[in-house]
């Protein structure tokens, strides 16, 4: 997959975009989508509820609105409501169907580690979306002919590039004396999942460094509180979720930049599903098209700076061709079955979690 350099560090996010992307694309509508379209017309407006730091919360609907109004020849309208974490926001979806009342929102967004544990409720809606991009939503794109992969994630840091000790690269960099009481990492000790995994360090290695590690950290953050490595409160947070919050408060100018884990080689994905119990179940799945869409990749990455690396015009897909190439790593899919399967990388994670707050409290 590799043979490209990583080009994001001397370019900016527009420009790498015009250059990576080439001549400029379109994307074709096919008759399927023509009618999905001409079904949510007729349902009028999409509800949708995630937090103010998903796909750019009330401004990013706005565009996506537009969008949405302009690839398919429409007129809809798009409202935002600010919602709880992923995890929350599905089970108030899986508590609503329990009960036989309409989802508190029209699309679900979720990580792909939620997603392996939703699966099993089977709350969310099948379409025949090859038929709606043959090219961009194959089976690889969407899972269990439901899942529909909406941008990559990979595990790593982000830290104050003007007051850091060193650049961290590795999850040992953190052990280093010059980082001890300067980093903060999560209370619910995000992406452990996949460092305790098989493809990574495995369970034993884990949790003997979790112990050092949990010693080492200064205190928890949220992956959506950049501010507080911006005024230099923290230096460093280990692990970031996705790194989507630490590109975005970068490209304002705050002094903060982002590493890759060079010893975690997986990718994991952001999904959307349409519930069951929507109320307009045919613009969820419009939403979905339009967001798998060359032009709503693009909406995605100007509310974000990520996007869904298997696409061929994605800015991801340059950078983990350059970190494969930096570190001789091949990236594997984290996708839902991957987290279905990875039993030892999650008990893994439930066990650093309870040293992270157990040290916490001490």
């Amino acid at each position: 997959m590799i043979d490209t350099r990583t080009l994001r560090a001397a370019l900016g996010g527009a420009a790498l975009i015009a250059l990576l992307a080439g001549p400029a694309l379109a994307t074709e509508i096919t008759p399927a989508a023509k009618q999905l379209a001409a079904d949510a017309q007729k349902e009028g407006e999409l509800v949708v509820s995630w937090s103010s730091s998903t796909l750019g919360g009330a401004k990013g609907a706005g565009v996506f609105q537009d969008g949405i109004n302009k690839l398919f020849g429409i007129n809809i309208k798009m409202s935002w409501a600010p919602g709880e974490s992923m995890p929350n926001v599905g089970n108030q979806v899986a508590t609503a169907a329990q009960n036989g009342l309409p989802s508190p929102t029209d699309v679900y967004i979720g990580f792909s580690r939620n997603m392996a544990v939703l699966l099993k409720r089977d709350l969310f809606l099948s379409a025949p979306w090859h038929d709606y991009l043959p090219d961009r939503l194959t089976d690889r794109i969407v899972e269990h002919g439901t899942y529909m992969k909406l941008n990559s994630a990979t595990t790593g840091f982000s830290y104050n590039k003007a007051m850091a000790p060193s650049k961290p690269e590795r999850m040992e960099d953190f052990l280093k004396p010059e980082w001890k009481g300067k980093f903060a990492t999560t209370n619910v000790a995000a992406g452990f999942d996949q460092l305790g995994a098989k493809e990574a360090w495995g369970k034993e290695k884990t949790l003997a460094f979790a112990e050092k590690f949990s010693a080492a950290a200064a205190g928890f953050m949220r992956c959506n509180e950049m501010p507080r490595l911006a005024s230099g409160e923290f230096l460093a947070l280990v692990m970031d979720c996705s790194g989507d919050e630490a590109r975005r408060q970068e490209q304002l100018g705050a002094p903060i930049s982002r590493s890759v884990a060079a010893d975690i080689p997986l990718v994991s994905y952001f999904y959307l599903e349409v519930p069951k119990n929507a109320k307009h179940p045919n613009l969820g799945k419009l939403f979905m098209v339009y967001m798998a869409s060359v032009e709503g990749q693009a909406a995605m990455r100007g509310q974000t700076t990520g996007d869904l690396h298997l696409y061929p015009e994605s800015i991801q897909r340059a950078e983990l061709e350059g970190l494969e190439k930096k570190y001789n790593v091949t990236y594997k899919d984290a996708d839902i079955d991957w987290q279905l399967a990875n039993e030892e990388g999650n008990q893994t994670q439930q066990q650093v979690e309870k040293i992270l707050t157990a040290n916490e409290k001490k």
